[in-house]
């Protein structure tokens, strides 16, 4: 497990967990927990072990409900302190949305403020059937960043997003998932049986295709200009060299189950 305790970091099999611990808050995120996120996506990166990671907050009552506003006074205080702060909370976000291998949101309770940015920022998101999604940022005063509305409008579309973000209301499992904000419902008791079998189904896969097709989605979102279609190619046409190629084509003709080594 990594420093600071309240951003846990596990590894079980193929899969990475990256847990919110905070519960007797709800999971709500201070600046220091921000800040530890980003250095335990790089070691799952780094990690040729780890094929999938997993975002999940601890306990049984909330995903992640927002971040933790009893502290904005002593971390918010002025505006250079707010600049400070803003770029922390988004570089957590990013780091969890660049991350180069497949992700998942475990959502079981409270999903509020930035527990959605960073379930936006997942790849897939799965809940359970008692969860709760809201942005209260207008009953609040805050001023939210736009990385997060950019991210959700994706999901769920410009007219579905105007109406969580400007009337701060709760939207309950089944209205996330006929929005389109979350893949899955799933009871809460099973929720994690659910998404580590979830999770298993992706690790079996070839982990430099995997790669390649996330380099390629993470390019088709940024503006044309800016797209870098050249290293989404590279990731591509190294797939054709590998020994999992080989692997996936000798287990094809054999109707056996491919054993994939990331090589």
């Amino acid at each position: 497990m990594t420093s600071p305790q309240r951003i846990l970091s596990q590894k079980t099999g193929a899969i990475g967990w990256l847990i919110f611990n905070h519960p007797e808050k709800h999971n709500a995120v201070s600046l220091e927990m921000s800040a530890a996120v980003a250095p335990v996506i790089a070691d799952f990166e780094a990690d040729p072990d780890i094929r999938v990671v997993v975002v999940k907050g601890a306990g049984d009552r909330a995903f992640i409900a927002g971040s933790n506003i009893s502290n904005f006074d002593a971390v918010r205080a002025n505006p250079e302190e707010n600049r400070r702060y803003q770029e922390i909370s988004q570089g957590s976000y990013d780091a969890v949305y660049r991350c180069a291998k497949p992700t998942i949101a475990m959502i079981k309770g409270y999903c509020m403020g930035g527990g959605m940015d960073y379930a936006a920022s997942c790849d897939i998101r799965i809940c359970s059937d008692d969860a709760v999604f809201a942005i209260p940022a207008v009953k609040l005063g805050l001023g939210y960043g736009y990385q997060g509305q950019i991210r959700l409008n994706r999901l769920i579309g410009a007219s579905r997003a105007r109406d969580l973000y400007f009337t701060g209301r709760r939207y309950d499992a089944g209205e996330a998932l006929a929005a389109g904000l979350v893949h899955e419902v799933a009871p809460a008791a099973g929720l994690e049986a659910r998404v580590r079998a979830y999770a298993e189904s992706i690790a079996e896969n070839a982990p430099l295709t995997m790669r390649a097709l996330k380099r390629v989605f993470l390019e088709l979102e940024r503006p044309p200009a800016e797209r870098d279609m050249d290293a989404a190619h590279a990731l591509i046409s190294a797939c054709y060299d590998s020994e999992d190629y080989r692997e996936g084509k000798a287990a094809f003709a054999e109707k056996r189950k491919p054993r994939f080594s990331g090589r």
